[in-house]
């Protein structure tokens, strides 16, 4: 069975080669344990929020005040327009902006680093993924979307519409560089020759500061969930190997997944992460077909026991709280899985949910283990 390639493109490269640099010139320190992880990525966002707001606030100032010394242009007639003035003007503008993105994804990564050594989550190059660790965040920090990857027939945008995903795709891409531009130009055009153009100092640095700074608290914000469920889908794979030798059941919580890919529309990394895992318990695995279907997994849980049937319930439910949130079509599929799952289970993935979204490492282990079978949860 056929599988998309996806090669990384030179930006998340370059961020891949920078976290490996981090860990390499770190020194070895102890890691921190489980339970010390909320308040460690708490900091983390906080500073990261911060020093992001002063590398936007001061190129910005910096900016205005080189921008008085360019040469004037104004845009009232075509005639009147001096493409010299534009010329140094649109220069200095992205100079300025490349070395702000630069110190910010420079910040990034060494806070993804931390974040993830807080959770003693290891930087491995992992070559038999598509997204390593040092891919999926060097992609948060440089806004890069998950690709687009159809992995053994599993479709993440069969209910998504190809329009609207077109524009969101070029619209993520192009939104942090240009808008920061965009927003200075603005700025200069329509207040740099007017009686109000001292205001632009006084706007424009807090404007961008605070832009660098919710945009950087977004970022880890996102890590962190990330980070929480990669440990997560770690555990879970632990335990599937040591608990189950049943084919018929290890494909059953690989249909679960797949719905969980198709459900959240994209390839989440510790969904790859997860399938990967699974896929390597299957000798037969090129034989499977419709792994995304529905009704696919339904029928795959007729041949299991009734205690059988509680993994892939709960393994689906799990993964329905790696974003954090429940969306529609995940809370439809609980419904229809009524018959075969306990009545307390949607109440356990919301708990879960929550912890994943708080930042709540040792909670978030908590609250998979009650949703997984075991007798405690009966």
């Amino acid at each position: 069975m056929s599988t998309d390639r996806y090669k990384p493109g030179i930006l998340e490269q370059w961020g891949r080669r920078v976290l490996i640099s981090i860990r390499t010139s770190t020194k070895k320190e102890e890691h921190k344990t489980e339970t010390g992880f909320s308040d460690v990525s708490k900091k983390l966002i906080f500073w990261g929020s911060f020093w992001s707001f002063w590398i936007g606030f001061f190129p910005s100032v910096l900016f205005v005040y080189l921008s008085y010394y360019l040469p004037s242009f104004s845009f009232a007639s075509l005639s009147d327009i001096s493409y010299q003035g534009l010329f140094a003007f649109l220069t200095l503008l992205t100079i300025i902006t490349v070395f702000e993105f630069y110190l910010l994804f420079r910040l990034g990564f060494y806070l993804s680093y931390q974040m993830a050594k807080a959770a003693d989550v290891a930087l491995a190059d992992e070559p038999e993924l598509i997204t390593p660790i040092p891919g999926m965040m060097a992609r948060l920090v440089l806004e890069i979307p998950d690709p687009r990857i159809r992995l053994y027939g599993i479709d993440p945008y069969k209910h998504l519409d190809e329009r609207a995903l077109f524009f969101r795709t070029v619209l993520y891409k192009s939104k942090v560089f240009l808008s920061n531009i965009f927003a200075k130009f603005l700025l200069k055009v329509i207040l740099g020759r007017t009686s109000l153009r001292f205001l632009i100092e006084y706007v424009s640095g807090p404007i961008t500061g605070i832009w660098d700074a919710v945009t950087t608290y977004i970022i880890l914000f996102e890590l962190r969930k990330r980070i929480i469920t990669r440990k997560l889908a770690d555990s879970l794979l632990i335990q599937i190997k040591s608990k189950s030798k049943n084919p018929k059941l290890i494909e059953s919580v690989l249909r679960s997944v797949a719905l969980s890919i198709v459900y959240t529309k994209t390839f989440h990394p510790n969904f790859e992460y997860l399938l990967f895992g699974l896929l390597g318990l299957l000798p037969n695995r090129e034989t499977l077909q419709n792994l995304d279907d529905w009704e696919g997994f339904v029928l795959s849980l007729e041949p299991l026991t009734e205690k059988e049937k509680q993994w892939p319930i709960s393994i689906f439910a799990i993964c329905a709280s790696f974003d954090g949130k429940l969306n529609t079509e995940e809370l439809n599929a609980f419904s229809g899985l009524s018959e075969h799952s306990p009545t307390w289970i949607l109440d356990r993935v919301r708990h879960l949910s929550a912890t994943i979204q708080k930042g709540e490492l040792a909670e978030s282990f908590h609250w998979m283990e009650k949703i997984l079978p075991q007798e405690r949860n009966s």
